[in-house]
């Protein structure tokens, strides 16, 4: 049997929407108090980093280490696969936010008792740190199919994970349904799972969908392609769109960019990476392959 521990949560506003966070373990506590520290010093620069990133400018330099992040990592993938099209930066935005503050936590519980495991949720995307030994999902702090996803990785998870596709915040040019990302950290993989889902783009025909609601979602992808509903689609198509994507997804995880995904599209799914599909029942998957 895994370790488990109850987990002591709290939340906090900030750009793209409710930041929570929570921590399990004798440092806890100050785990938290630290979290909401970090978190009001990240509000101050954010939200003008994030207009920043929305204008898609290259080689911009944003005040806040958040802003900083999401740039040097849409550039670490614009390097290592240059022949790929990408998403807007600001993809990796939200991720960022979690990861600098899971350090902070993670740096004060060390400090303070020692930490089982802690979970920074923003959106679709989280970062996530558990002990080896430590297992159990994101309990309330994450959305519940986020939430499945890390508990299908199994025990002792570190680094981040994301969603992206129709049923996401993200923007995706593709039209699968789901796609599930662990990566190295939570920018890394929310960036991940943007890519992923774009992959599918011109597998299946969809008609333009509405505009993110978000206003800076809706200027980054304002010359990108958004997905609107897929309808009814053909067996052969789904399969050729989950493969599409999936042979993306293999590629990332070639340059190490993430370490396990989950697509699912129209009740079907795939899987690459260490993650068990049989337990990833929210995805509506009936046959995994």
């Amino acid at each position: 049997m895994f370790a488990t521990s109850c987990l002591v949560e709290k939340s906090f506003e900030i750009w793209p929407g409710k930041l929570s966070f929570a921590a399990a373990g004798g440092g806890a506590r100050e785990a938290l108090d630290v979290a909401m520290d970090v978190a009001r010093d990240l509000s101050r620069p954010v939200l003008a980093d994030a207009e920043l990133l929305a204008t898609g400018q290259e080689n911009v330099l944003p005040r806040g280490r958040a802003g900083r992040i999401a740039v040097e990592t849409a550039a670490r993938f614009h390097e290592a696969l240059p022949q790929i099209e990408f998403p807007p930066s600001l993809a990796a935005m939200p991720g960022a936010i979690c990861d600098v503050i899971l350090e902070g936590m993670y740096d004060a519980a060390q400090a303070s008792g020692g930490v089982d495991s802690i979970v920074v949720s923003l959106g679709d995307v989280i970062a996530v740190h558990q002990e080896p030994g430590v297992a159990g999902g994101a309990g309330g702090v994450a959305p519940p199919l986020l939430g499945e996803f890390v508990s299908a990785l199994g025990e002792g998870v570190q680094g981040g994970a994301a969603i992206a596709g129709s049923q996401s915040a993200f923007p995706t040019s593709g039209p699968l349904d789901i796609v599930a990302v662990q990566s190295k950290s939570a920018a890394m993989a929310g960036f991940a799972a943007a890519t992923v889902a774009d992959a599918s783009a011109d597998a299946v025909s969809v008609s333009k969908g509405a505009s993110p609601r978000d206003r800076l979602f809706a200027f980054a992808w304002r010359d990108h392609f958004i997905a609107g509903p897929a309808g009814l689609v053909d067996a052969e198509l789904v399969w050729q769109a989950l493969s599409v994507s999936v042979r993306q997804a293999a590629a990332l995880r070639d340059k190490q960019f993430l370490r396990a995904a989950a697509l699912g599209f129209k009740g079907r799914g795939r899987t690459t990476g260490p993650v068990d599909g049989d337990r990833l029942l929210r995805f509506g998957v009936s046959e995994w392959r």
